[in-house]
């Protein structure tokens, strides 16, 4: 399978814990996985829930939890951030990448850092100018 970085895995997702990170086990361990390129509102837990949060978090639960995920790493971004999360593009069974069509459908923000290089950077950017144009998602509510 191709992907916009470096294979990593291949792995079921569960326990959806907000709309940008969840968990999968690979070899028996769990690792949390934090979606490379968007950030989703918060939904509560150790961070007080934002507008648009909860949607968020079931949203990524009906595409993510249950399903098999194809994880790749970006050649522009860290493998693991300070919370000892996989940084990860995610694409779905169906060959689609999660972060571009969370997006897309406005329960994310694009989220490229200045020193990072995604290699779909530009693609995560376009999908939220096309979300905030036709008021999807979060966007209805600017």
């Amino acid at each position: 399978m191709d992907g916009p970085g470096e294979f990593y895995a291949t792995a079921e997702a569960y326990d959806v814990i907000d709309g940008d990170t969840f968990r999968v086990r690979i070899d028996g361990e769990a690792i949390r996985v934090r979606v490379l390129g968007i950030n989703a509102p918060e939904s509560g837990g150790f961070r007080e829930e934002q507008d648009w949060g909860e949607e968020a978090k079931d949203y990524a639960r009906e595409k993510l939890q249950g399903r098999t995920v194809h994880l790749f790493t970006d050649p522009g971004a860290e493998v693991y951030d300070q919370y000892d999360r996989l940084l990860a593009h995610v694409v779905m069974e169906n060959g689609i990448n999660y972060a571009v069509l969370a997006v897309a459908d406005g329960m994310a923000e694009a989220y490229v850092l200045r020193h990072q290089d995604l290699t779909i950077g530009d693609t995560l950017e376009k999908a939220e100018d096309l979300a905030q144009a036709a008021d999807r998602g979060m966007w209805q509510d600017d």
